[in-house]
């Protein structure tokens, strides 16, 4: 938990300066920089239904990456994207009042497993804190690229800034998934809205992938 290594790093390092990456979490938990005690927290507006900008919350120093800009306190050049700051506002606030339930992910795990097996199919971290809406699970004996190639909805094999790569996520394997079944993982996110009967077509599709 975020909130529980900053408080340790605090105590091992009162002047260490604590940044988290939420761009994940925010509109499907609960974010909250004070509670968190942090310094810097980031989040980016499309991944809660919001425009493609991101904003840092931020109440240690900063310092500028590019010089200019005194009408932004010298931190950037430029002028303020007004209608995005507005949108990307309104958007979290609307997310932090409609944060995701884990049914549908619920139930589509229990669907997948009980189609496939717990001898084929491993969900990740199953019982750990996780996102609500988000399940990462290995299909083995089939690689994810091919298993994907498959069917007909999208999901990925990870995270997208590193989707170019073949090998294992560092965070499965450091989480103690086994190689080979981090090569096998797909990531399924359910959008807000989603249904019981959407998270069932995804469990038709993969074991039609799957079975033939």
């Amino acid at each position: 938990p975020v909130g529980e290594i900053a408080r340790r790093v605090r105590e091992q390092w009162p002047s260490c300066l604590i940044h988290t990456d939420a761009a994940q979490a925010l509109g499907k938990v609960k974010v909250d920089a004070r509670e968190l005690g942090v310094h810097y927290l980031t989040i980016v507006g499309h991944k809660f239904y919001g425009p493609r900008i991101g904003a840092l919350y931020a109440t240690g120093p900063l310092r500028p990456l590019f010089h200019g800009g005194g009408q932004e306190s010298t931190l950037r050049p430029g002028t303020e994207n007004t209608p995005m700051i507005a949108g990307l506002g309104l958007a979290a606030e609307i997310a932090h009042s409609r944060l995701c339930s884990p049914m549908v992910r619920d139930h589509f795990e229990e669907r997948l497993l009980k189609e496939l097996g717990e001898n084929t199919v491993k969900i990740h971290c199953r019982g750990a804190p996780r996102l609500p809406n988000t399940s990462n699970f290995a299909v083995r004996g089939i690689r994810s690229g091919d298993l994907l190639a498959k069917v007909s909805f999208v999901a990925s094999r990870g995270a997208a800034c590193h989707s170019e790569r073949e090998t294992p996520s560092q965070v499965l394997l450091n989480s103690g998934v086994t190689p080979e079944d981090a090569l096998s993982s797909i990531r399924v996110s359910f959008p807000r809205d989603a249904t019981l009967d959407q998270a069932e077509f995804v469990v038709t599709e993969i074991a039609r992938a799957v079975l033939g």
